[in-house]
């Protein structure tokens, strides 16, 4: 069984750490991503994403502000090259320097705790974000020691993440889907002026065309092998993105169709059967809107 100390230990083997530095690093950021950033001061921290012109998921990071003025982008579940090599395409002429400190550090995400910062902070020493709490429940936990080489996190924490319903990169954050569809409402400020997306989103809501949202299912056996497709009465209703064993079944995230997130739905998963049960994760409102 995992413990604590297990849990803090694991850190994705693919992890994230890019510093900025420079008097535009913070605007940069601001005008790129999703959530609102201009405001971000040191010892706050805040999950941002970044979107294609139709509001799709490119990359999603925690930005932290450390005392000495630098932007960290943290995250526990993607390779940090091609987040940097996005970031390097949009400087021009700002003042912006990106270091790329992956190789010297691990981040593992773990529930919180009370020695941990309050939720919107993060906690530093010697002008490294060591803990930044941007997430619901959670933290990123940023330590010393290359990160190749560090175990994956294990199936219980991975059953953790489903049931609290954070998505993943290359899981729920993908290119199919954008913030709505997968519970990142939050993450997305739709009247802190043009980003990549901004407009496609804006839409979005405007025009009430989500169509999908994300949803906990559960089942009995081995979890499905994912992606998997799920079926409401035998017609195509969305697509399981994770699964992990959680018990003596599995649990699962799936973005599904509205209807098939309604009282009585008959799901089936490809691979694994019926589905004993669905909840769908609350619907949020993005900030910025009147």
């Amino acid at each position: 069984m995992e413990t604590e100390g297990t849990a803090r230990e694991s850190a994705a083997a693919a992890c994230t750490v890019l510093r900025l530095e420079g008097r535009d690093a913070l605007g940069l950021l601001h005008r790129l991503s999703s959530a609102s950033l201009a405001d971000l001061a040191p010892g706050r921290a805040r999950a941002t994403l970044f979107c294609d012109f139709r509001g799709r998921m490119l990359h999603r990071a925690v930005a932290a502000v450390t005392g000495d003025g630098a932007v960290w982008l943290l995250r526990d579940d993607a390779p940090a090259p091609e987040l940097a090599a996005y970031l390097d395409r949009h400087v021009f002429r700002e003042d912006v320097r990106l270091a790329d400190l992956s190789a010297g550090w691990s981040v593992g995400r773990v529930p919180a705790r009370g020695v941990h910062p309050a939720p919107g902070t993060s906690h530093e020493r010697d002008g490294i974000p060591l803990a930044a709490a941007a997430e619901p429940g959670f933290v990123l936990e940023v330590r010393g020691g290359a990160a190749s080489g560090v175990a994956p996190a294990p199936a219980l924490a991975e059953a953790r993440r489903i049931r609290a319903g954070l998505p993943r990169h290359g899981h729920e954050i993908a290119g199919e889907f954008n913030p709505f569809e997968v519970g990142l409402a939050r993450e997305v400020h739709l009247a802190k002026g043009c980003y990549t997306g901004q407009e496609a989103l804006l839409r979005l809501v405007t025009y009430g065309s989500v169509r999908r949202r994300l949803a906990l299912l559960e089942g009995g056996g081995a979890p499905p092998a994912v992606p998997a497709d799920v079926t409401c009465g035998g017609a195509s209703a969305g697509r399981v993105t994770s699964a992990a064993p959680w018990v003596t079944d599995w649990v699962a995230l799936a973005v599904l169709t509205h209807q098939a997130c309604e009282p009585g739905a008959a799901l089936a998963v490809a691979g694994a059967g019926a589905v004993a049960a669905v909840r769908p994760f609350p619907l949020e409102r993005p900030p910025g809107l009147p």
